[in-house]
């Protein structure tokens, strides 16, 4: 079962306590707090992604596509992979509930110097005062030339790498 958060109830003196009182606004509101709405996945593909786009896209609208339902407020979300571009840079951003967050050129961009150097692509990114509600995050990229790679657990020899990319609901 997952828990709900419920706003903590004002007490009146002298009110009988009762266990489904207790369990509510006590025992059901920590387990909330222990156990908030998360989302995971991380890459383990038969192929490594690519793309030639140079505005954004998701990298797949399917399983870097998460969703969670929110008691409403701040919600962390990160994203760690490697990458390989072959003429410029690759950028990346997140699209929750269809609106781009950071908007121009994005949350990261990772530039190699060359077109066989792999790097590091890693952001992290706190969306504050969201609705309570579902919402959906997708990972976008794009690339200002050349085509940019996303290693995706796929086999590929020095680059059998696994991307992972989460939301967590911390507020």
């Amino acid at each position: 079962m997952t828990a709900i958060w419920s706003p903590p109830r004002s007490w009146s003196t002298g009110e009988l306590v009762s266990a489904s009182l207790l369990n509510s606004h006590l025992r059901d509101n920590l387990e909330f707090l222990k156990t908030p709405p998360t989302a995971l996945y991380t890459l383990n593909e038969s192929s490594d992604y690519t793309t030639t786009s140079t505005s954004f896209v998701n990298i797949d609208g399917t399983k870097l596509s998460l969703t969670i339902t929110t008691a409403g407020g701040d919600v962390l979300v990160g994203f760690c992979g490697c990458i390989l571009e072959s003429a410029g840079s690759v950028f990346f951003d997140v699209e929750v509930d269809t609106v781009r967050t950071a908007g121009d050129d994005g949350l990261c961009v990772v530039s190699p110097s060359s077109s066989t150097q792999r790097l590091n692509a890693s952001f992290f990114k706190l969306i504050q005062g969201l609705s309570a509600g579902v919402h959906t995050f997708k990972l976008q990229w794009r690339v200002n030339g050349g085509t940019g790679t996303l290693f995706a657990g796929a086999g590929t020899s020095n680059g059998d790498i696994h991307p992972q990319f989460f939301v967590r609901e911390v507020s």
